[in-house]
């Protein structure tokens, strides 16, 4: 299929945007496409209703819709199909679209191709948003203009024109394979970790590897790679650039930031600066899967001109992000915690072992399951958790449950729905002192839910239904 490139004249085309969606990658490639005087199309198969709030961003601007289902003749009229990323190139109209001559490409390619200015892209199967809105953080309170944008995240179409900004991009797998294409690698790329992920599209780990790796692929020699100190399955990652290493110790003579003895430290070229101690971080940032994430975040913000030296004034004001690992509520000695962004079992392991010694309620499953091992999370559950609320008709809660069989003693309960299971979850917590309750998924939130953020978003809307007053 033929890719959007140099030359190509936005000015007067006919560009399509297939996925909508509710998220802004859709959105924004079609403000993107507006702004640059394309005629706009938009196409989805959800309904006017469900996209409400993205219909609402582009009321005005004379895009054209076709909601509840695509229409083979849009592809074939169309001069560039701006694709969402989890929409396989093999789709039907993308094929019709390319053989009338359309180029077919998504926002990531069209980004990496188009940007301004310099950027950081930070991938890794969990943490990504999280590093990489600490990243612009940073960059921010350091003087450096930045957005935050990508996966999950606002659409780095937004901005892509603005030379004036750094933009840190959360990429995924599909993002990064769609870059691949272009031949495309960020100038800075930071990979956080690998464990299994999105094994309902893929067809092993070697293939779901074999996108990620692509974050260095096409990297020079100028350029940086932000690798963990230790982790055998990156170790043997190609790459050509030079490496910053981040981890806990000392690092040894390695550059990089390693938090080191309760202190953060950055190394580079013999010169060793302490950056923060541990202690001095707010809570959130303190908690074990967090205070993983804050020396990649720190490598890449110096990478792109920050002073490791000033960086702990920013640290402290960092606030943290919804739905990751975010402490709610704390009162009588009850804590809620929303992780709705916690999408594989992995994920919810280490949420798990960031709790304390406290009593724990889990409110778990509630989405796509896709096709992950359950079994480490179930011996946790088994070992760590006082009350498990799951979903009923959830295959994810299906398969959890399955694989939990014999083991909980009257500790498994089931809802209906998320105001039933933070009622549930909020009788089990009262049973003991202190105690948690967290909202840790362990899968997607479709189709249970439209997404791991409306979940997050309908958690937060029956918990303080249960605890107002």
């Amino acid at each position: 299929m033929r890719l959007y490139g140099p030359g190509f004249e936005l000015t007067g085309s006919r560009v399509l945007v297939m996925g909508l969606g509710t998220k802004d990658g859709g959105v924004g490639a079609a403000l993107f496409a507006h702004r640059a005087g394309a005629l706009v199309t938009v196409t989805d198969l959800r309904s006017e209703v469900e996209l409400e709030r993205s219909l609402a961003q582009l009321g005005g601007l004379g895009v054209r819709t076709v909601l509840g289902g695509h229409r083979e003749e849009d592809f074939r009229a169309a001069d560039l199909v701006i694709r969402n990323p989890g929409i396989r190139r093999s789709s039907p109209f993308l094929l019709a679209a390319s053989e009338a001559g359309a180029a077919v490409d998504s926002p990531a390619g069209i980004f990496c191709e188009r940007v301004a200015g310099r950027w950081i892209g930070i991938t890794g199967t969990k943490g990504k948003s999280y590093t990489t809105h600490l990243a612009a953080h940073l960059l921010a309170c350091s003087g450096i203009p930045s957005v935050a944008a990508g996966n999950n995240c606002v659409s780095p179409l937004r901005t892509v024109d603005d030379p004036s900004l750094t933009h840190v991009i959360e990429l995924s797998s599909w993002q990064l394979s769609e870059m691949g294409l272009h031949g495309k690698s960020p100038p800075v790329g930071c990979w956080l970790n690998l464990f299994p992920d999105h094994m309902n599209w893929y067809g092993s780990m070697e293939e779901y590897r074999r996108d990620k790796e692509k974050i260095f692929e096409n990297q020079g020699e100028e350029d940086v790679a932000v690798v963990p100190l230790v982790d055998p399955s990156i170790e043997s990652v190609p790459r050509r650039s030079g490496k910053l290493l981040f981890g806990p110790g000392d690092g040894g003579a390695a550059d990089g930031c390693f938090l080191d003895g309760g202190r953060l430290r950055y190394r580079e070229e013999g010169k060793t600066v302490t950056v923060a101690r541990a202690e001095s971080l707010p809570e959130e940032l303190r908690a074990g899967l967090h205070l993983d994430l804050v020396p990649p975040a720190v490598c890449c913000a110096v990478a792109s001109g920050a002073d490791p030296g000033r960086l702990g004034g920013a640290l402290r004001s960092f606030e943290g992000l919804p739905c990751r690992f975010q402490t709610v509520l704390e009162k009588d000695g009850l804590r809620v915690i929303n992780d709705s962004a916690a999408t594989t079992p992995d994920s919810v392991v280490r949420a798990l072992e960031s709790l304390g010694d406290s009593a724990v309620v889990l409110i778990a499953g509630g989405g796509g399951h896709k096709n992950l091992d359950y079994g480490t999370l179930a011996d946790r559950i088994a070992e760590r958790v006082s009350g498990l609320v799951l979903f009923e008709g959830d295959e994810a809660s299906r398969r959890l449950s399955a694989a939990l069989a014999g083991r909980m003693d009257g500790r498994l309960h089931t809802a209906a729905d998320m105001e039933e299971a933070v009622a549930v979850g909020l009788a089990l917590s009262g049973r003991t002192a202190p105690a948690t309750l967290i909202l840790s998924s362990g899968c997607s939130g479709a189709p249970f839910f439209p997404d791991l953020f409306e979940r997050g978003r309908i958690f937060m809307e029956a918990l303080e239904t249960r605890t107002r007053g």
